[in-house]
């Protein structure tokens, strides 16, 4: 796996990586699976992990009537150092994105970590995720925080005994399926309405897709074809 020393992913996100119809041959035969109902808390390394990994899910979720929480552990502040108050506007883009995902309210739960420091505030994000606690991110997902996340989602749910479901973000662009070989896989099935939704609640995280002021998109167009599937794929 890559190692990182700063917020900055190693891989070039300019390159295609790893085709979506690898992943999608890979993954077609994994059986479908889903939560056992009740609550579930979705936990994000930065606003947007949580719509582009397990947005199909919080929607199916929420409208069962089931509720949803979604632990936000940093503002992704560090995404473009030089661009002052993104904290502020990624902030909103969450609040904006779940609010056209669901049309039941879901809370989002804000940690205020730094950006890149989750490793430094392991602690704090341990008792929050004891507090609230269930499905969190990949832990060899190629960012740091998103692997300090992951780490301390594993040991609270290993520690409280509560199962836990593990979504990839930018493992699909840098990871081949080979490298997930022995690995259990659930594919959590999204109908149309479901993943129109998702779409549009991922074009509200416009700071990402199209920054303007001649920033490179941090989610190019090529990567946001891994979540256009009609399911979503969770190590379980």
């Amino acid at each position: 796996m890559p190692l990182h020393q700063s917020t900055t992913v190693a891989f070039n996100l300019a390159l295609p990586g790893t085709c979506d119809r690898d992943w999608r041959a890979a993954l077609g035969g994994e059986a479908l699976w889903s939560p056992k109902p009740g609550p579930l808390l979705i936990v994000s390394p930065h606003p947007d992990d949580e719509v582009l990994g397990a947005g199909g899910l919080i929607r199916i979720w929420s409208e069962r009537g089931h509720r949803v929480m979604v632990l936000s552990v940093t503002d992704g502040e560090a995404a473009y150092p030089d661009w002052q108050g993104l904290d502020v506007i990624r902030r909103g883009e969450l609040d904006l994105a779940l609010a056209t995902l669901c049309s039941r309210p879901v809370r989002a739960v804000r940690l205020a970590i730094p950006d890149g420091s989750v490793r430094m505030k392991m602690m704090v994000l341990i008792g929050a995720l004891r507090k609230l606690c269930e499905s969190g991110p990949f832990e060899a997902d190629g960012h740091p925080d998103h692997e300090a996340v992951a780490s301390a989602c594993l040991a609270v749910a290993n520690d409280l005994g509560l199962p836990i479901a593990r979504y990839p973000i930018w493992a699909w662009h840098h990871a081949q399926p080979a490298t997930f070989a022995g690995s259990r896989w659930g594919r959590f099935a999204l109908d149309a309405k479901t993943q129109a939704a998702k779409c549009a609640a991922i074009n509200c995280f416009i700071s990402q897709l199209n920054p303007g002021d001649s920033r490179e998109p941090i989610v190019p167009a090529h990567v946001l074809e891994y979540f256009k599937r009609d399911y979503e794929a969770f190590l379980v």
